[in-house]
């Protein structure tokens, strides 16, 4: 029992923490878009109107919390390891941060009046005004973290067994400007209500990734695009 309460055996149970809920958490996320979505598109009024009051409630639970449990072993993680990591992890970090605030700032939010309005309809009342934008708004954020999972679960598996050695300060600006833009286009919708916002450039395209196998596509070239930029800059 000596172990655990060392730093090493510490970090150990975050490991296997941070294990149990990123399995959790991304596979929930594929299951909605690669199953549930794909269902959807070809379910009828009733089975659609039945799943998103009863099955969505309960997968949304376990995704919300599988990406809270995974993002605070992760800093557990990177607390007891310090500043010393290889730029692998610090882009796997970087992608799992923007990944955790979507599902909390954009996808749950917007998903619960998705939900409302259904209940509402089924009730004999009337649908909620936003909730075809709501559900249009967490589907893009959505689809970026599913983008976004593909290099993040790359760069984490390189941090211990395939550890880049250091990068350039224009290689880690240039990978972090790359992630930004693609968060930009998923978070546009969402930041409407700033003023400073409001006269930026209008985002919030789905473009490729609107298709399953367009968002695999993308996450496999993002994670070369990434890679690339950490190795030549």
């Amino acid at each position: 029992m000596e172990i655990i309460t060392t730093s090493i055996g510490i970090e150990m149970l975050l490991r296997w923490g941070h294990f149990l809920a990123g399995i959790t958490w991304i596979g929930m996320l594929y299951y909605f878009n690669f199953v549930q979505t794909e269902f959807f598109k070809e379910a009828d009024a009733g089975a659609k109107a039945d799943a998103l009051q009863k099955l969505v409630p309960r997968a949304l639970w376990w995704f919300r919390w599988g990406a809270m449990f995974t993002f605070l072993t992760g800093v557990g993680i990177m607390g007891l390891r310090g500043a010393g990591m290889p730029i692998d992890i610090w882009v796997g970090a970087l992608l799992g941060t923007f990944m955790f605030l979507n599902v909390w700032l954009i996808i749950w939010p917007n998903q619960q009046i998705v939900i409302a309005s259904a209940k509402q309809v089924a009730a004999g009342g009337e649908a909620i005004a936003e909730a075809a934008t709501s559900l249009a708004t967490a589907g893009l954020a959505s689809r970026t973290n599913t983008l976004f999972s593909i290099p993040m679960l790359f760069f984490m598996g390189a941090s211990s067994h395939y550890a880049h050695p250091a990068s350039s300060m224009i290689a880690d600006l240039t990978a972090i400007i790359v992630v930004l833009l693609i968060q930009y286009n998923a978070a546009r919708s969402s930041l409407d209500r700033f003023d400073v916002v409001k006269k930026l450039p209008a985002a919030g395209k789905m473009g490729p990734m609107a298709s399953v196998t367009g968002v695999i596509h993308c996450g496999l070239g993002l994670t070369v695009v990434l890679y690339m930029i950490i190795d030549l800059l």
